[in-house]
């Protein structure tokens, strides 16, 4: 049976970002922004799990996150860290390095974000 990093590895391959990603037994939850990317992350987890039961939401308040490419940006709000963050982002919440990486210009110290900055979240 696939895992979270296997249903977030299989997401990644195929382009599909997946915020609050959760993966218990066979069943996983998300959030998407719109209906293709609903389609697209359905498709890469009944690939990687078969037997997989998908509550994929879609909600369209996540496209500006969904953007891709350099533009993709996150505004941090109250009680935000970069782990929290990468979850939300990428089903994995070590991944706060990779945001870390892409912000060090004007977030030198990554345990010390505030409300409304902006982040760029890399692919």
């Amino acid at each position: 049976m696939a895992n979270q990093q296997d249903i977030s590895a299989a997401l990644q391959r195929a382009g599909a970002s997946v915020f609050g990603l959760q993966v218990q037994g066979t069943t996983v939850k998300g959030t998407v922004a719109s209906g293709e990317a609903r389609f697209k992350a359905v498709s890469a987890i009944q690939q990687a799990m078969p037997d997989a039961q998908v509550d994929i939401q879609v909600d369209e308040r996540f496209g500006r996150m969904d953007e891709g490419g350099a533009g993709r940006t996150y505004t941090v709000k109250s009680g935000d860290t970069l782990s929290k963050i990468a979850k939300e982002v990428y089903g994995d919440a070590s991944q706060w390095k990779k945001i870390a990486e892409a912000n060090k210009a004007t977030v030198p110290n990554p345990d010390l974000i505030h409300p409304g900055d902006e982040l760029t979240i890399p692919a």
